[in-house]
């Protein structure tokens, strides 16, 4: 298995130092999602342990605490489809090299397959045009639009910005449609037009 080349250390301490800044990111996410705070430092959260893991995985002794971190803050992150397909792919190879390691393979690669190639499949339908291709296979519908590049790239902004004109606004009850209406002003502003949950589910009651 050839993982990218890091200029990070591989003695134990560093390992251990690598695993422990994983874990206070994967901590640092939850608690944002917890407390339904300005999401927007989730996506660089992500990257550290993408950088992380990626070094870790390389290693048999700590393979399976780098797969466990990227599932963990895989549960943290939204509306960045091109950052999730990176961390899939990571967890495609960590999966990968633990198989080749224990000489079989395991009940969850192909999901992990599957899954890897319906986000390689929306992606391109957006990049493409073809909003009505995608399917993300939630319950509750969403604006096509959070697939596109455009979307990806605003989106940290437009929650910053969003969260800074709410600072006075309680996060509890009715929180979520201030917020909409914030985020949809924020990603207007970047010539990015965004239909809203409640927009998108007008039959479905949202608190």
């Amino acid at each position: 298995m050839h993982f990218e080349k890091t200029k990070l250390e591989s003695t134990p301490d560093a390992l251990e130092r690598y695993g422990q800044i994983c874990d206070k990111c994967c901590e640092k996410a939850e608690h944002i999602l917890q407390e339904q705070d300005d999401p927007s430092p989730i996506a660089n959260m992500v990257r550290e342990v993408i950088y992380y893991a990626r070094h870790l995985g390389q290693f048999e002794h700590t393979l399976a605490e780098a797969y466990t971190v990227t599932k963990r803050i895989e549960e943290c992150l939204y509306e960045h489809p091109r950052l999730m397909l990176e961390l899939k792919l990571l967890q495609l190879e960590l999966v990968n090299y633990a198989e080749a390691i224990e000489g079989h393979e395991f009940n969850i690669t192909d999901d992990l397959r599957k899954e890897i190639e319906q986000l390689k499949s929306n992606i391109q339908a957006a990049d493409e045009g073809r909003f009505g291709d995608i399917h993300d296979g939630r319950m509750l519908k969403s604006d096509p639009v959070e697939w596109t590049r455009q979307y990806e790239d605003a989106i940290d902004d437009a929650d910053r910005e969003a969260y800074a004109n709410l600072t006075d606004v309680p996060h509890g009850m009715g929180f979520c449609f201030a917020y909409w209406a914030e985020k949809r002003a924020a990603l207007a502003k970047r010539g990015i037009e965004w239909r809203s949950p409640n927009i998108m589910n007008p039959r479905v009651m949202f608190d």
